[in-house]
């Protein structure tokens, strides 16, 4: 009789699934690839550099811009990503802090999640380095949000320029990563020295599927790939097997 509790014992364990709390094994190691891709791009063309945004340290201040609700807040709080792949990139910012403790929280509430969203700012706009803003990188904690991120550009002499940056749709922290598109005559009033693009605003626009109620999410290490080539065009950038954000 124990001999036969035993094998059913045994037998069950080997017939149910494996449990889906694994660490995710594939998501730290297409991270690591993809900063190491960086790093060899950066060594290999000179004409290339990267430009940190804003580390989330506090340093620059950041706002909320949308209607009022009594949970809308910012903070920098001690969280940052455990990843060799985010200690690495640190590496690759020429100016990033020796050391980076904290992300930027964000916090709001959603009335009515269809047809609302809402913008933070630095209290400055954010003037990009001369040349072509290729590609965008972050750091972002989500607890499986159906929103989507956006970068709004400033320029004068014309339109506010939009770029999706990618979605909140996953758990825990992320490495985000997306080839932006500036249109050509924003590029060539940029790579004048009158007309600089400036980051205004990370836009953030909730879909259907969000359920109303709180929201929050953490930001940290937002940078852009600029091409500093003076004949640079756009379409020009590097030839790599990047491909589409993950």
């Amino acid at each position: 009789m124990i001999r036969t509790l035993l094998f059913c014992f045994c037998l069950s364990l080997w017939i149910l699934p494996k449990p889906t709390w694994a660490p995710p094994v594939k998501r730290d190691q297409d991270e690591a690839s993809r900063v190491l891709q960086l790093e060899k791009v950066l060594v290999d063309w000179k004409h290339y550099n990267l430009f940190l945004v804003d580390s989330f340290e506090g340093e620059r201040p950041w706002e909320i811009y949308r209607g009022v609700s009594f949970l809308n807040r910012i903070d920098y709080v001690s969280q940052v990503p455990d990843s060799a792949a985010f200690l690495k990139e640190r590496e690759l910012y020429k100016a990033s802090p020796k050391e980076e403790y904290r992300s930027m929280m964000v916090q709001t509430f959603f009335e009515n999640p269809k047809h609302e969203h809402l913008e933070i700012r630095p209290k400055e706009p954010i003037r990009l380095p001369i040349g072509i803003p290729t590609r965008v990188f972050f750091w972002a904690y989500s607890n499986n949000h159906n929103v989507v991120l956006e970068l709004v550009f400033h320029q004068k002499k014309s339109k506010e320029i939009v770029l999706e940056l990618g979605d909140l749709k996953f758990d825990g922290w992320k490495r985000i990563e997306t080839q932006i598109a500036v249109p050509a005559k924003n590029i060539r009033l940029n790579q004048s020295l009158r007309f600089p693009l400036e980051l205004v605003s990370i836009r953030i626009k909730p879909n259907p599927f969000q359920p109303k109620g709180e929201f929050y999410f953490y930001m940290d290490r937002l940078g852009i790939l600029i091409d500093s080539r003076e004949e640079s065009y756009p379409g020009a950038d590097v030839k790599d097997n990047w491909g589409t954000a993950l």
